[in-house]
Order: C-alpha cells, then sequence, then structure tokens
C-alpha cells in the first residue's frame, strides 16, 4: 500500500484557509507499507515503511487498471527540486513545482521532472496507451502491456502569466519522463489549481454547445 504521509494532525480547519498554510503542516514522504492480510497487521521482515520518496510528494496517480493491484511504478506531484528538511517539523512544506515517475520496487531509480519557479502542476492523471495487435494478428493481452505504456497529462498554473497549460508526457520506457512533455497546450482560459482527476475510456464531450453559449454571453 502507497500513500503521501505526514505526521501532522488535521485540526478541521480547511489548509487552504490559513494565513500560512505552509506553516500548519509537516512535510510529506511518499511511503509503502507491506501488509499481513491473514493476520491483519504489517508484515514482518520488510522496511514497514519504505521510503520511496522524499521530494514532498503528494496526489500519488497510477493507472486505473493498476488500482488496488501490484504495480510498479507511482506518478505523484512534487517538489521542484530535491529538498534536506525536518518531516517531525511543521514549517518545511512547500508547494508542488515538479512530477515524478516513481519506482516502487528500486526507488534510485526515480526520475523527475522540474517546472519553472512559477509554474504550478495540479494531480497527475494516466491514460493507457491503445495497443493494436500483435505479430500472430491476435490482440494484445493487457497483461503482457508494458505497466508504464501511457501518457501522462497534467495541468500546470502559471503564477506569473496568470494562464493555465495542459502538458502531456509519454512515460512509457527509462527515462522518458525526463525529456519532458511532448505535448504543451495553452487553455484559452485561466483555470486555478486542480486537486484530483481521473481518466474515463471512451468518454469524448461535444465543444460546441459550451461556444455557443459562451459567444451568446458576451
Amino acid at each position: 500500500m502507497d500513500l503521501a504521509s505526514t505526521t501532522s494532525h488535521n485540526s478541521g480547519r480547511p489548509f487552504w484557509k490559513n494565513d500560512h498554510p505552509f506553516q500548519t503542516v509537516t512535510p510529506s514522504r511518499l511511503v509503502r507499507y507491506v501488509l499481513d492480510v491473514p493476520n491483519r497487521s504489517l508484515a514482518v521482515g520488510t522496511p514497514n515503511p519504505k521510503v520511496l520518496s522524499t521530494r514532498l510528494p503528494e496526489f500519488p496517480s497510477l493507472p486505473r487498471k493498476r488500482s488496488a493491484r501490484r504495480h510498479r511504478y507511482v506518478y505523484p506531484a512534487v517538489a521542484r527540486r530535491k529538498v534536506t528538511v525536518d518531516y517531525e517539523k511543521k514549517g518545511h512544506a512547500g508547494p508542488l513545482g515538479g512530477i515524478a515517475k516513481i519506482d516502487v520496487e528500486f526507488p534510485e531509480n526515480n526520475e523527475y521532472y522540474s517546472f519553472e519557479t512559477y509554474e504550478f502542476p495540479g494531480e497527475c492523471v494516466l491514460c493507457p496507451k491503445v495497443r493494436g495487435e500483435n505479430g500472430n494478428g491476435e490482440e494484445e493481452d493487457e497483461e503482457e502491456e508494458k505497466e508504464d505504456a501511457c501518457y501522462l497529462l497534467v495541468n500546470v498554473v502559471n503564477g506569473r502569466d496568470m494562464t493555465t497549460d495542459m502538458l502531456i508526457f509519454d512515460v512509457e520506457g527509462k527515462g522518458a519522463l525526463e525529456k519532458g512533455p511532448v505535448v504543451r497546450w495553452t487553455l484559452p482560459v485561466f483555470v486555478p489549481h486542480l486537486l484530483h482527476g481521473s481518466f474515463a475510456e471512451g468518454v469524448t464531450f461535444d465543444f460546441e454547445p459550451f461556444r455557443r453559449e459562451s459567444t451568446s454571453q458576451r
């Protein structure tokens, strides 16, 4: 079980309503707990928790088909650069400025991509690549597909220009994330931080009615 962990205690007051919000929480880490399900306890003989990333990770994501199943990679939003902080002390947290591809088996192989100092990402959304047939004319077995055969979508808020960009990364293969986005598109309107997102296969929208409504109200 992987989760972004912090030692802070929620006082019941929304985080964003504090005058200095990052002074009220301790820094986060991405950790993995191994469970002994039959005995309803943590597994013995393995680090519990195992620390996967200390780069202030938040909003860890993974492909929907891997949810609650064995997986190799997790994709959180993270700090813009490596930080050294006291994880028990409040005031050492900060805004997110990058994204990561975390290797839960070998964290030393983690990959990171950093944005500009005035750019802040939201939660990553993973969209599986569409695969065709194999060489025998048969459809590929989903279980045989590469787990990281995905596109990563993320909205990035530009706090300097007050714009929002949609970025798409190809994360398949070692070093793919660090190559940067394959698509970057500035949205026609400013969209503030988006905390959560999801991908629904086969769902599309006809934006023409929205365009007509927007034009009629000008």
